[in-house]
């Protein structure tokens, strides 16, 4: 598990097993898949590489940080892993996209990106 932080180096999530999940670690609020990533929205919202979340236009919204052992991994793992499969059940395209690799950060957070619909 590793953490995910924003532009101030802030942790705004986590990464585990391809599910990202709240700073509580108790709700799964989206998934990787490839390496493209989704929140509430069925479709790609970016693109994540080089330990790096991008949105579609290449500008940065988050990074990986911190990588965790595994004593501060969720004690309720199993049911963020059925809510993952379930969100990833639900993604119906998964065309990967092409991301030209920006240095800048973009305004909106990484988390109201995960939370935005179609």
């Amino acid at each position: 598990m590793n953490s995910i932080v924003n532009k101030d180096g802030e942790v705004v999530a986590y990464l585990y097993q391809n599910a990202i999940i709240d700073v509580k670690k108790e709700k799964v609020l989206g998934v990787i898949l490839g390496n493209c990533f989704f929140g509430k929205s069925k479709s790609p919202l970016g693109k994540f590489f080089g330990d790096t979340f991008r949105k579609k236009n290449g500008k940065i919204i988050a990074k990986l940080g911190k990588k965790y052992s595994r004593d501060d991994f969720p004690e309720n793992d199993y049911h963020l892993i059925f809510d993952a499969w379930k969100s990833l059940s639900e993604i119906k395209d998964h065309i990967c996209l092409w991301v030209d690799e920006k240095k800048d950060w973009a305004n909106k957070d990484f988390i109201a990106i995960l939370k935005e619909k179609d």
